[in-house]
């Protein structure tokens, strides 16, 4: 407030002291800083915007087939079957930007689902596929390497829309006997690509 009104009504004393009845205009600059003060206070609670949670998906890049590690955030904690459907959706326009070149082996129409433990602990991954179709050894890596981030689940068998498991073949065309681990895809080494006029250099991502 540019004036402040201070009602400065005195009465008479017995002093002598003559007494002034009338309201006075003062400016605030003038007034004592404790009259201009309040007893109230308020707290102020900063909300971050960002998510809490994050997960990551692993797909290719659109011609040398390099295995990208991509970081998601989510504003809750992921769960392994949703984060399959996920990954078959393949990146989002976003990612797409931050990452041109990105690209997934995999479909939606794949519809992947998560069974297990069984009583051996064993998990599966059924893929929407039929027996006559293979999966790709980059298929397979997308899949192994996206899932075993979960602590509990550190191999799984991926099989057809019969349950009749896929021959898979890992790193070097090798073949897998029994449940896919990320050993079998180069332990999911992700490679960087160089910045310019350096060489190419591989970090290994968990």
């Amino acid at each position: 407030m540019g004036m402040a009104l201070v009602a400065a009504a005195v009465l008479s004393m017995s002093c002598g002291v003559s007494g002034q009845e009338s309201a006075e205009l003062i400016a605030a600059e003038n007034v004592d800083y404790e009259l201009l003060g309040t007893t109230s206070s308020t707290t102020s609670t900063t909300v971050v915007d960002e998510p809490m949670f994050a997960v990551s998906l692993y797909w290719h890049t659109a011609g040398t087939s390099d295995l990208r590690k991509v970081v998601r955030g989510r504003e809750s904690e992921a769960l392994p079957g949703q984060t399959l459907l996920d990954l078959a959706a393949g990146p989002t326009t976003a990612e797409v930007e931050a990452n041109p070149d990105l690209q997934s082996r995999l479909d939606p129409s794949m519809e992947p689902e998560l069974f297990g433990p069984d009583d051996q602990g064993l998990y599966r991954i059924r893929i929407q596929r039929s027996p006559e179709e293979a999966l790709t050894t980059d298929q397979a890596a997308e899949i192994v390497c996206t899932i075993t981030q979960f602590e509990t689940i550190a191999s799984v068998i991926i099989v057809d829309a019969e349950d009749t498991p896929f021959s898979l073949s890992g790193v070097g065309a090798v073949a897998i006997v029994g449940p896919a681990r990320p050993a079998d895809f180069g332990d999911c080494v992700e490679t960087v690509p160089p910045a310019d006029g350096e060489d190419s250099t591989t970090t290994t991502t968990s």
